[in-house]
């Protein structure tokens, strides 16, 4: 692991450090310790100021993170100053924007909000093309919604995520970690659960009238737990009501020896008897940390690939409407 402060190397001077990343969350943080003592003069010291450029590295210095000092905490009688830098999805997070988007793909929708905010871009999966509306709405969220809708026509499951200071949404849980987790070699703690809470098996379809036009069931639940879906102009009724079917949520939770590969959205194979863990299982969430020369990680898996679904904004009320408004940004 190596630390850089402004393309200066502080890893001598860390004195614990964290990465972690949540599919839900977006931007994947780096928590980290700097040495430091009032009295101490031979104790060299770092002049960290808001936004400055911190980065991490793997032993064959391939870049981890690159991300901005967000904050930072100090007190006259700790021995470490504490600091907290995101990713730049972090201004994507604390950014909102108004946008109408006519005919524009998903992959455009994100180039022209990115270049808006200065966010350099790499890979984009491919969509076709719709039409929003978005008034104030958080930009990251644009972008998510963007591909939650084409997510909604293809069944693939997107995730966007920082790599080399680029944003790039891609479909997630396709990369699987090289590391296979163990439970007699590389896992110390391993918790198994099932839920029924968030289930819906029954989901109703009404038209804009309220009359019931149909209903998608799910089988493998007992009883019935339903959710009611109303048609909106535009959408295939069909598959937005199956995409409200939630089944038993399995999942489960790992510490054991670090792997670089095992970071969200990507998945990860198992084999613990104990608890009766074996196969691929996608990773929703990773806390990576680095204490006295030993990497060590937690793990929040889950049994399915789940995106973090976004509904934001609303479809042109008409066709007039949309002849009439042009594309981007206003």
């Amino acid at each position: 692991m190596k630390v850089t402060h402004e393309g200066k190397d502080i890893t001598k001077l860390i004195t614990e450090l964290t990465w972690s990343g949540d599919y839900k969350q977006a931007a994947r943080t780096v928590d980290f310790g700097v040495a430091a003592h009032p009295h101490d003069t031979n104790l060299p010291t770092v002049d960290m100021q808001m936004g400055d450029m911190i980065k991490l590295f793997d032993s064959d210095d391939n870049e981890l993170f690159q991300g901005y000092l967000f904050y930072r905490e100090k007190s006259i009688n700790g021995k470490e100053i504490s600091n907290l830098a995101y990713d730049g999805l972090v201004y994507l997070l604390k950014s909102r924007g108004t946008y109408n988007f006519k005919s524009m793909t998903p992959q455009a929708i994100t180039q022209k909000v990115c270049n808006d905010f200065g966010i350099p871009v790499g890979e984009l999966a491919p969509g076709s093309p719709l039409n929003r509306l978005f008034d104030a709405e958080q930009i990251y969220n644009i972008i998510m919604t963007a591909y939650t809708i084409e997510s909604n026509k293809t069944g693939k499951v997107f995730m966007a995520r920082m790599n080399n200071g680029k944003l790039n949404v891609t479909e997630k849980g396709w990369k699987v970690a090289r590391y296979i987790l163990d439970g007699e070699t590389s896992i110390s703690e391993a918790v198994y659960s099932e839920s029924m809470e968030d289930s819906i098996n029954r989901v109703k379809i009404y038209d804009e009238e309220g009359q019931y036009v149909g209903e998608v069931t799910l089988d493998g639940i007992p009883g019935i737990l339903q959710d009611i879906y109303k048609v909106e102009q535009g959408q295939d009724a069909q598959s937005r009501a199956k995409g409200l079917l939630k089944g038993i949520q399995r999942t489960a939770e790992l510490e054991g020896l670090g792997d670089l590969g095992c970071i969200a959205g990507n998945a990860v194979v198992v084999q613990e008897p104990h608890t009766g863990l074996a196969g691929l299982f996608y990773i929703d969430a990773d806390e990576h940390t680095w204490s006295e020369g030993q990497h060590t990680m937690r793990l929040s898996l889950n049994f399915q690939n789940l995106m973090d679904a976004q509904e934001a904004g609303q479809l042109l009320e008409n066709k007039d409407r949309a002849a009439s408004s042009k594309s981007g940004y206003f």
